[in-house]
């Protein structure tokens, strides 16, 4: 029977590289330049996610895993206590990531994924016409399901299935996460090596359980027996997180600030032409290394010539004279070209480290954006609510008023004036009562809609008993300050919160 397969490598945190490299998500497939030379691209369709539930999917290309991580930290109020490192400009510590590599011998995986199809491994091979098993589909599904029982489904960040290499595998990415809700890869994983070395081995126990039905059997743990059980080229990518930094084109800083936006696009344009520039001179240093070679067999050959007598000595010397010439001429184009090589490569490095410096800077902008959004939400709620009470005072007392002055000069006649007036009246009282009634839930609709989050706002307001949203007319005008824009949003609050359907208005009333 065949050998399962389980790596663990621990993390801090996940690299956008590391991502790019699960998801695939490379924007040039060029299967010549080395970190795409140990996978098929034409098998590139051929890979899967297992989602939530054990759901079968595409591979998610544009949900990086680092956001992923993000965000299911997010969702659940768990700290990432490498964030709360860097933001006090400290260096993150702390492992965060469990990164598991899950597969098995090569000849029963592929039987798995591809049945007897004859699938061609060698490299710039054309297999589009190869098929996804269901087989493999299962298996996959059967992993997912055992890693959820084990470490939590939650803590799943990723379930991706690679078959575009020469052994299919899984990329699972998991974050410990401990009985208290926080992050500790100790307390999931172990305190030390000892702890850490029984838990791999119950592990491999228990996987193997589950494997045997797919004819594979317990494996040996690599802190056991120290081998690898991938190909040099899956061994390669299991690392190549540590320097994908360096290769991978960012595809766009994810903030507003266009400074940085423009450095991206420069540097993105200037490692394009670096990299023409190397692949040109490395094809010319092939060229010339091709023909030196020619010409020195070509002299051998006249070497031969002269031993059997089938050529004059003066034939011979201008052959040998002509073919030196053009040898020297060669040896002084390689040379030069050589180092020319020398120069763009350095540049090429040089290029990929100002990247890494760009990176960084977009990500503290981001870091700082992250830090002041709760202090704007606070000072909008907080902004909201005192122009809440402003306007309900200001409205009771502007009607009761009118109230009393037209009261006392009322005529007979003018009672149908007087009945409206009160209707009026009436209509404010219920959007004070509102606030009255529900003054966070109000205060939150506000601050939603001031912030542009309408759809959030209508949510919101239905869920807690109100009847709806603002409506189509509803919008902020060209000529609305900050002031009166909060002022709209505020009576608009009121109004969603009031039971039932309602008509928007754009504005108060002028």
């Amino acid at each position: 029977m065949a050998k399962q397969m389980c790596d663990l490598k621990e993390g801090k945190g996940i690299s956008r590289g590391q991502s790019t490299e699960h998801l695939r998500n490379y924007k040039v497939m060029d299967p010549d330049t080395k970190k795409y030379g140990y996978y098929d691209p034409t098998r590139q369709n051929l890979n899967f996610e297992v989602g939530r539930g054990g759901v079968v999917m595409p591979v998610r290309k544009n949900y990086a895993i680092d956001q992923r991580f993000k965000d299911n930290l997010r969702r659940r109020g768990i700290v990432d206590p490498n964030e709360v490192k860097m933001k006090k400009g400290l260096a993150p510590n702390r492992n965060t990531i469990a990164n598991f590599m899950l597969g098995g011998n090569r000849e029963r995986m592929r039987e798995l994924a591809f049945g007897d199809q004859q699938v061609d491994y060698k490299k710039g091979a054309d297999n589009r016409g190869i098929e996804r098993k269901e087989d493999i589909e299962k298996w996959a599904v059967d992993m997912y399901n055992f890693i959820a029982k084990k470490y939590g489904e939650d803590n799943i960040i990723a379930f991706v299935v690679h078959l575009d290499e020469k052994n299919p595998h899984v990329h699972c990415t998991v974050v410990p996460v401990n009985e208290k809700n926080k992050i500790s890869y100790h307390a999931v994983f172990g305190r030390d090596k000892s702890e850490l070395r029984e838990h791999i081995k119950l592990l491999h126990d228990e996987m193997a359980v589950v494997n045997r039905k797919w004819g594979l059997e317990r494996g040996d743990p690599i802190m056991e027996t120290g081998a690898k059980h991938r190909t040099s080229e899956e061994y390669w990518e299991w690392l190549s997180g540590q320097c994908t930094e360096l290769e991978n084109k960012k595809e766009g800083l994810e903030n507003d600030n266009t400074t940085l936006q423009r450095q991206n696009d420069f540097l993105n344009h200037e490692m394009n032409k670096a990299n023409i520039r190397v692949k040109g001179l490395a094809r010319m240093v092939e060229n010339l290394t091709r023909r030196k070679e020619t010409i020195e067999e070509e002299i051998s050959t006249l070497r031969e010539e002269i031993k059997k007598g089938q050529t004059t000595n003066d034939d011979i010397l201008l052959k040998r004279e002509r073919l030196e010439g053009e040898l020297d001429d060669i040896e002084k184009q390689l040379k030069d070209k050589l180092e020319k090589l020398r120069i763009a490569e350095e540049k090429l490095d040089q290029i990929a480290l100002k990247r890494i410096e760009l990176e960084r800077s977009s990500d503290e902008i981001e870091r700082t954006i992250n830090r002041k959004k709760p202090v704007l939400t606070d000072m909008v709620l907080r902004d909201v609510k005192n122009e809440l009470y402003d306007i309900v005072g200001e409205q009771m007392t502007a009607r009761q008023n009118a109230i009393d002055d037209f009261t006392k000069t009322l005529p007979e006649e003018h009672r149908n004036k007087f009945d409206n007036l009160m209707e009026d009246l009436a209509v404010s009282t219920k959007e004070a009562e509102s606030f009255i009634k529900f003054p966070n839930e109000v205060a939150a609709i506000a601050g939603a809609l001031f912030l542009g989050y309408i759809d959030q706002a209508t949510s919101f307001a239905q869920a807690h008993g109100g009847g709806g949203g603002p409506g189509g007319g509803w919008g902020r005008d060209k000529d609305d300050d900050d002031d009166r824009w909060l002022r709209k949003c505020c009576i608009m609050a009121t109004r969603m919160m009031r039971p039932g359907p309602k008509l928007a208005r754009k504005g108060p009333r002028r």
